[in-house]
């Protein structure tokens, strides 16, 4: 009987631990969705804010969510932290609650009364910083959470250890409540895979793989207009050809999903190879013009692209761009046009790129985005225009990370939503000791987050 028991017993507590496992899961990344979502209405408001402020178009403004918008969702994902038993993140979502309680009586409410007052820099500076410390928080946040995810996985691989292990002894003698134990054991911990599959190929969808150039920060941003399955013709990258010089690379095929896709990748393994054995981005250009027309005929396919290549010791980029419009350097508050070398990839088998160089000093940043973000249209069919854009890149943070997410934001509160592929490459110079992992920013707000 005590075998019986114990052999019906076993199977009950691993699928019980299993459902709990993945119910703990399920909360954890509502919990996640819930912060993301707080964090995107911060970013909102600020971004409709700076676009005012850079732009003095009132159309930035028409799209900040509404007041109780904020305090509604801090209260959702508080209510999320306690049900996912993390009662440590509510005094974090307070005091996110208080900066932006801050952020609307210091900086919102009077840019809005007296958008030409002579503080008004100051005002948005201190937004600035406003939002740096909530983002701060959020991450601090995520933390929390993934943290508490790698325990309940822990926790879960080790029940499910001692189980197998007690009900191993007896599985010769009961065949086929052992079966039984199996199925229900296989369906729980699919049913917990598949979600965690689906998580992770949204993740990596929106996140770039590769190696930061030395004493440099970088920050990335995605998003398709491929809504349903998140594809697109856009490509960012980044990778180390030795410890002081790094390439990074942004394109754009033509066309939309799984095309565009196809084209992209070639793309982006294609100069990686060609890189393999070369430092002068024009002739890695060069090279992958004759490559792609041999390897594509149809004439209505081109990409758009940028090849850059630091070099820590010199501290100098030198580049070859195809076409590619979106380029500045941000000095200080001076911005300066990084201007194509060349056409487009796949019109001229003949076409000569050229190599630019251009010195970099510490502080100053390189911006690179496809023609989704300068040709975003408001309602009106106006473009938001390389203009508005430059505008937006002098007055925003100067970690590249911030930058990214902001353009993206301007980009979609302008169009109303992303209308183009948009890519977006952010690069700061900085000393060894401040230089940060490439991260890739999800974008949130609509279907393509």
């Amino acid at each position: 009987m005590a075998f019986l028991a114990t052999a019906l017993a076993g199977p009950l507590i691993g699928v019980r631990q299993l459902d709990a496992a993945s119910g703990a899961q399920i909360r954890l990344a509502n919990a996640r969705s819930d912060l993301d979502a707080l964090l995107r209405i911060q970013l909102a408001e600020d971004t409709s804010l700076r676009g005012y402020m850079s732009t003095h178009d009132p159309a930035f403004l028409e799209d900040q969510p509404a007041k109780s918008a904020f305090d509604q969702q801090a209260e959702a994902l508080k209510a999320r932290l306690r049900e996912a038993s993390i009662p440590s993140g509510v005094s974090t979502v307070e005091d996110m609650r208080r900066q932006h309680a801050s952020w609307e009586a210091d900086v919102d409410q009077p840019l809005r009364r007296n958008p030409g007052a002579r503080d008004a820099y100051a005002r948005q500076s201190r937004g600035k910083f406003i939002t740096d410390r909530m983002s701060a928080d959020a991450d601090t946040l995520r933390n929390e959470l993934a943290a508490a995810s790698d325990r309940v996985e822990r926790a879960l691989r080790k029940r499910i250890n001692a189980t197998v292990a007690i009900s191993a002894g007896i599985v010769t003698l009961f065949a086929i409540i052992a079966l039984w134990y199996a199925i229900g054991r296989a369906t729980a911990i699919a049913r917990l895979a598949q979600g965690q599959i689906l998580v992770d190929a949204l993740q990596r969808t929106l996140r770039v793989g590769g190696q930061r150039p030395a004493r440099t920060q970088m920050g990335f941003a995605y998003a398709s207009a491929t809504r349903e399955a998140l594809i697109g013709g856009d490509v960012l990258d980044a990778w180390r050809a030795s410890p002081d010089l790094g390439w990074f690379l942004i394109a754009d095929a033509s066309g939309k999903g799984i095309d565009a896709a196809r084209h992209a990748a070639f793309a982006q393994y294609a100069i990686r190879a060609l890189a393999a054995d070369a430092d002068d981005p024009a002739d890695v250009v060069n090279r992958f013009n004759r490559l792609f027309l041999d390897t594509f005929d149809d004439p209505s396919v081109f990409v758009v692209l940028f090849l850059g290549a630091f070099d820590a010791r010199t501290q100098t980029m030198r580049y070859a761009s195809a076409g590619h419009a979106t380029a500045y350097v941000r000095r200080g508050t001076l911005i300066e046009w990084l201007p194509p070398t060349g056409a487009l990839i796949g019109i001229d088998r003949n076409e000569a790129y050229e190599t630019e160089t251009v010195p970099l000093r510490l502080g100053d940043v390189v911006l690179l985005a496809t023609d989704g973000l300068g040709e975003a249209r408001s309602t009106d069919g106006e473009m938001l225009g390389e203009e508005r854009v430059a505008a937006l890149l002098r007055d925003a943070p100067s970690d590249p990370q911030a930058l990214c997410d902001l353009l993206v934001a301007s980009a979609d509160a302008y169009s109303g939503g992303v209308q183009d592929d948009l890519a977006i490459i952010a690069l700061r110079i900085v000393q060894d000791d401040e230089s940060a992992a490439t991260s890739f920013s999800p974008i949130g707000g609509r279907s393509n987050a």
